[in-house]
């Protein structure tokens, strides 16, 4: 017994009449008349009964109809899960950000994805970039979105985003109504950041904008999150450079202004196990904007 005879059955038992349901399979009658006779072989049971004026369902192929009916339909979805999956359309994909990205357009995307119908299962884990790289490799994430780094054997990268710095300043700062902010005037000001070791690259570019105006930065409070660094500002704790997209944020005595003839850039990374091949993990990434075929 296999599907095909199961659907030349069904034709004959709705039908009622070899030539009709020959017509409507496509096919002759031959091969129809062979694969019922078959089917009823292999079952052990007469399926329909013959004769010149009429065919009609036995007992038995009134109950292997409604059987029939069910393992067809079960066979099509089956296939279109199988077609969805080969699309990546169906499926989990376990994202890992630094704080700061879902700020931007990428948690846009990764919303958007995880939400653009099908079967689709998006997980995020806030992670520095180092945990990500650690997850990535121990095949507790799929896909990875950290700030620019030096990036092992075995994993696939791509920028993602880009954006400029902008300075956070409490409102009542004397810098705060200027429209554009010279990072010199930030000389003697005390800096909230967060630890070099969450992400050295990242906080040394940080570092090196200030070292080019001429001054290092007095880092005096450092927290983790993106987020804690404003709400610090806002609570006049210091001043900060953060990522453009830190600006949505909303706060009460925290203003956001960009800064004057700035040269760097910060940027998102897009991470990947280099033999990915899940289609739903591969579909997010090009969602994303990266390069999977890279």
């Amino acid at each position: 017994m296999d599907l095909r005879q199961l659907r030349y059955f069904v034709a004959v038992a709705e039908e009622l009449h070899f030539g009709r349901a020959a017509a409507r399979l496509a096919i002759t009658q031959p091969p129809l008349s062979f694969n019922i006779s078959k089917l009823e072989e292999s079952l052990g049971v007469q399926l329909l009964r013959r004769s010149t004026r009429e065919v009609a369902l036995t007992p038995a192929g009134k109950v292997i109809y409604q059987e029939a009916l069910r393992m067809l339909a079960l066979a099509r979805n089956a296939q279109e899960m199988a077609s969805r999956a080969a699309r990546g359309e169906t499926g989990t994909v376990r994202v890992g950000f630094v704080g700061s990205a879902l700020l931007t357009c990428l948690g846009d995307r990764i919303r958007a994805f995880g939400a653009g119908g099908g079967d689709i299962n998006v997980i995020v884990h806030e992670l520095n970039s180092f945990e990500q790289i650690d997850a990535l490799q121990g095949g507790q994430i799929d896909i990875g979105i950290i700030h620019p780094r030096i990036i092992p054997a075995g994993i696939s990268s791509c920028t993602l985003h880009s954006e400029r710095f902008v300075c956070l300043l409490p409102a009542a700062h004397p810098l705060a109504d200027r429209q554009l902010i010279d990072i010199r005037k930030l000389r003697d000001e005390d800096f909230v950041l967060f630890p070099r070791h969450f992400s050295p690259e990242f906080h040394d570019k940080i570092v090196a904008m200030c070292v080019r105006a001429g001054f290092t930065p007095n880092i005096r409070h450092e927290v983790r999150h993106m987020l804690t660094i404003a709400t610090l500002v806002s609570k006049n704790f210091g001043v900060s450079l953060v990522p453009q997209s830190v600006d949505t944020v909303a706060l009460p005595n925290l203003v956001c202004r960009p800064l004057f003839r700035q040269g760097k850039l910060s940027e998102l990374q897009g991470i990947w196990r280099s033999d990915e091949d899940s289609p739903v993990v591969l579909s997010m990434l090009d969602a994303l904007g990266g390069k999977p075929g890279a």
